[in-house]
C-alpha cells in the first residue's frame, strides 16, 4: 500500500515546504555521488543549502515549536537530531577529498530526521498546540518566512 500524503496544519506547511527542499537537497548529493563528483563541488553546495536555508529552518523549528515543549520526547529527539545534523555538516566540511561516505551518512540521517519530523513530531505537536497558538506560528511564518530558492549555479547532480 501506498502511502497517504500527509496532511498538515495550513500554520506549518512552510515548514513541511522547507522539508520538500531537504529531501530534493539530500537527492542531489545522491546524484553528485552516483556521478562520482568533486566532492569539493558537493561540500560547496552543502554550505551553500546550510546558509540559505537549512539553517534558518532549523532556528524557525526550535525557537516556535520545539521549545514549546522542551520537555516532551518528540521535541527532545528532534533537537537532538538537530545537533547531529549540524556535527555531520562539520564533518563533511572536515572531510578528505573523494570522502563519499560522510555524505551518504548525512543525506541518510536528514532524510530519516525529515520523516520523524513530518511523520510523528508535526501531528504530535497540530495535537497540542492550541488552535490560537498554531495560527500565531502560521501568521509568523507567514510574514518572516523566505522560501527557499535554489539558484545555485553548480548543477552538478544533472
Amino acid at each position: 500500500m501506498k502511502n497517504q500524503p500527509i496532511k498538515r496544519s495550513e500554520d506549518m506547511r512552510l515548514l513541511s515546504r522547507d522539508h520538500h527542499f531537504g529531501l530534493l537537497f539530500s537527492w542531489k548529493i545522491k546524484q553528485g555521488i552516483a556521478r562520482n563528483v568533486d566532492t569539493i563541488r558537493i561540500r560547496d553546495y552543502l554550505n551553500f543549502f546550510w546558509s540559505q536555508n537549512l539553517r534558518d529552518h532549523f532556528l524557525d523549528e526550535e525557537v516556535l515549536l520545539f521549545n514549546r515543549l522542551d520537555a516532551e520526547e518528540p521535541c527532545i529527539q528532534a533537537k537532538k537530531d538537530h545537533q547531529q545534523i549540524v556535527t555531520l555538516l562539520d564533518a563533511a566540511n572536515a572531510a578528505d577529498q573523494g570522502d563519499y561516505l560522510v555524505y551518504e551518512k548525512l543525506i541518510s540521517f536528514l532524510n530519516d530526521h525529515i520523516r520523524f519530523e513530518e511523520r510523528v513530531v508535526f501531528p504530535h505537536l497540530e495535537k497540542v498546540l492550541s488552535e490560537s497558538t498554531l495560527s500565531s506560528i502560521g501568521y509568523f511564518l507567514e510574514r518572516q518566512h523566505h522560501e527557499f530558492i535554489d539558484d545555485y549555479k553548480d548543477e552538478f547532480w544533472k
